[in-house]
């Protein structure tokens, strides 16, 4: 168990890298968009009640995020630059 925990600490840190460059990028304070507990429970495997996940902060934030911890959004660092790399296609909207 301690294995899937130390897991979803690891991938709770990318999620806060991903909210400090989505937040930057949007001149927006990261505790406006999403909490700590959140991206811990989204690294754990949750998905329902999340913020992120619903309305403006799912366009700003949370469907990277989603991307992310689905595999399909990956982090590389290019002459000092962090990008993103889109792995898949974005799931058609229904």
């Amino acid at each position: 168990m301690r294995g899937r925990s130390s897991r979803a600490a690891l991938v709770a840190d990318l999620l806060k890298l991903l909210l400090k460059i989505r937040c930057d990028e949007a001149d927006v304070a990261p505790k406006l968009v999403c909490r700590s507990d959140e991206l811990e429970r989204l690294a754990a495997g949750e998905r329902n009640g999340l913020p992120i996940l619903e309305g403006w902060r799912f366009t700003m934030f949370g469907r990277d995020a989603l991307d992310l911890v689905e595999g399909r959004l990956a982090f590389s660092v290019r002459d000092g630059q962090t990008q993103l790399t889109r792995l898949e296609p974005e799931p058609a909207q229904p």
